[in-house]
């Protein structure tokens, strides 16, 4: 998990930096990669509540 949130961290400030340049095809490119990588982040984080708590989800 730390490594997707160090992940996010950098795609951010790849994000915000293109965005600041004005190279807003590279922006939509690293806020597509964001967005997924967020999304991966989100399953993970279900999953270990599912797991935590596995006998409320049955």
């Amino acid at each position: 998990m730390e490594r997707m949130l160090q992940e996010h961290l950098r795609l951010v400030a790849e994000e915000a930096a293109t965005r600041l340049a004005g190279d807003y095809e590279q922006n939509m490119a690293r806020y597509d990669q964001m967005q997924s990588q967020a999304l991966e982040m989100a399953d993970m984080m279900t999953l270990g509540i599912i797991r935590q708590f596995l006998s409320a989800f049955h």
